[in-house]
């Protein structure tokens, strides 16, 4: 298995999203990439102009405080001051839901790639899975027709993985999609499909976005 491609899965299981794993995108991945940076671009540029904006008003009204008296004028001056850190907090909430599904799109795209020019990347996302479960003995893993014989090659490595392994056997399923398997343990059964690792990726974002607007 490839140490390389692994970075793109680790990264998954992590809940995170990294790019670092592709070697050549597509006309329409790096169009996305390219989205991705203008949309970054912009939201930094209207958070400088922003900035500026504010602490000019903030500096009359400092100045204005002399004219009107010190304690008015600094209430109003620290006002100011909180608004701008308001506004700066929406500009990276706002940069962070456009930049997400970009992301993941072109994520999606890669790791879809990787599966089709180099089959051994489907014994690496497996074994990611896997690794949850090392401590367990008896497992099954099931998977697509087209990944079994990639799974039987790689079979000494994922029997590394596991600590006290008594049996791994490796069966075939006609509703898993290629990339991802069903793994059975004496304790229960994962779905390590790569659909349902991208939905886990994407619910975790929307806590985390609501968990910042209710900040």
């Amino acid at each position: 298995m490839k140490s390389n491609n692994s970075k793109i899965f680790r990264l998954i299981n992590n809940e995170q999203i990294s790019l670092e794993g592709s070697k050549i995108l597509s006309s329409e991945e790096y169009s996305m990439t390219l989205s991705a940076i203008e949309l970054i671009e912009t939201a930094k540029k209207d958070a400088e102009q922003l900035l500026i904006k504010t602490n000019q008003e903030a500096q009359d009204i400092k100045e204005k405080a002399h004219k009107e008296g010190f304690e008015e004028g600094l209430k109003k001056w620290a006002e100011q001051i909180k608004y701008l850190e308001e506004e700066i907090s929406n500009v990276r909430g706002e940069l962070q839901k456009s930049i997400f599904p970009v992301a993941l799109t072109a994520a999606k795209k890669i790791v879809g790639r990787e599966i089709e020019t180099n089959p051994d990347t489907v014994a690496d996302i497996i074994a990611n899975s896997l690794k949850s479960v090392h401590q367990h003995k008896k497992i099954v893993i099931y998977a697509n027709r087209k990944d079994i014989d990639i799974l039987e090659k790689n079979k000494p490595q994922l029997r590394s993985i596991f600590e006290h392994l008594e049996s791994l056997s490796i069966r075939e399923r006609s509703d898993i999609e290629p990339g991802g398997s069903i793994i059975e343990t004496e304790a229960g059964i994962i779905n390590a499909q790569l659909s349902n690792q991208w939905e886990i990726l994407e619910r975790a974002f929307e806590n985390i976005s609501k968990g910042k607007r209710g900040n």
